[in-house]
């Protein structure tokens, strides 16, 4: 198989989940959320505390507990919005199958190294038997 044929396969990948049921009931979901002031607010908020919470994360900052406790009250928060508890639904409903492909993807370098880590299992009992 070529680069060429790989790369088509994404391409119809891409397009066949375009055509899902989930991606259409994320999106409708997502026109919800725009058009409620009150939780397209809750939203970029959450977003925007998220990314801090990233950065802080990456930087190998720790968390405080101010930050859990700021972060579970936004979750509850959101639960509790009909709208963005629905965004949150369909989000993992679409996500399910994204998660499900990139299983898929990986199988095959996982494969390869799931061979060494074998050969090292074996290894390491041939000299446990010594």
């Amino acid at each position: 198989m070529n680069l060429a044929n790989i790369y088509d396969t994404i391409n119809q990948l891409e397009r066949d989940i375009r055509e899902l049921d989930a991606y259409d009931a994320l999106s409708e979901a997502m026109d919800k959320l725009l058009n409620d002031d009150e939780a397209r607010e809750l939203y970029i908020n959450f977003r925007n505390y998220q990314t801090s919470v990233q950065t802080k994360m990456q930087l190998g900052q720790e968390l405080s507990e101010e930050d859990v406790k700021k972060a579970e009250d936004m979750q509850k928060t959101l639960a509790n919005n009909a709208v963005l508890s629905e965004l949150m639904q369909k989000e993992q409903q679409l996500n399910q199958y994204v998660e499900d492909v990139n299983q898929a993807v990986g199988r095959p370098i996982r494969e390869i190294y799931d061979r060494a880590n074998q050969a090292t299992k074996l290894s390491s009992e041939d000299k446990d038997g010594e």
